[in-house]
């Protein structure tokens, strides 16, 4: 594959147990999806950590959060560091990846935050995005970190094309492909493409 690129940026689209990871590579205006794949980092009680963290007493909660982190970031690591290598065989490096974040603002302190169960669900979805960029920093990859729901509008921006016309071309990336391509694999291409060839 001689116009096989030679280096693609990753951009992930976390949830609490499993990230959609996309590969993009190319030139800004006009890439293509090198890479994609499932990849699941907690299974059984490493999901829905704060959840599980509310029912037990404090000290509980924090050692239960740390040994959690600990081991879905190793598992998200082992994931992602699979897929990093299976890109460098064929030629194709990776040096950024990009971890979406969200926009809830949280208390500092745990206990406040496991009083309120729409915090406790925030807590979450911010915690597993921190997985998958902890793992990719512990592989030696640039982290950049963006808003989820902004991807569109900052991509729509930096294209100079309205969302019709990005949806558009979102949707010819996929066809290229073939399914699946989903939501989660749009938004961590958008997450990508912001940063293909970004200094």
């Amino acid at each position: 594959m001689g116009d096989r690129p030679s280096t693609a940026v990753l951009g992930f689209r976390p949830h609490t147990y499993w990230t959609a990871v996309v590969a993009l590579a190319g030139p800004f205006d006009a890439p293509r999806v090198v890479a994609r794949r499932r990849v699941v980092f907690a299974a059984g009680r490493e999901r829905f950590v704060y959840h599980q963290a509310a029912t037990l007493e404090p000290a509980r909660a924090h050692a239960l959060i740390a040994e959690v982190h600990a081991a879905t970031q190793a598992n998200a690591a082992r994931e992602i560091g699979d897929l990093v290598a299976d890109l460098r065989r064929d030629g194709v490096e990776v040096r950024v990846a990009v971890a979406p974040t969200g926009t809830a603002k949280l208390p500092q302190d745990l206990e406040d935050i496991l009083r309120v169960h729409a915090r406790i669900h925030a807590a979450e979805g911010e915690f597993y995005r921190e997985v998958v960029a902890s793992a990719c920093a512990g592989l030696g990859l640039e982290v950049r970190r963006v808003v989820e729901r902004d991807l569109p509008a900052r991509l729509g921006q930096a294209l100079r094309i309205d969302g019709a016309t990005l949806e558009a071309r979102l949707k010819a990336l996929g066809a290229a492909l073939g399914p699946p391509w989903n939501a989660d694999y749009r938004l961590a291409t958008q997450a990508a493409w912001l940063h293909l060839g970004a200094p």
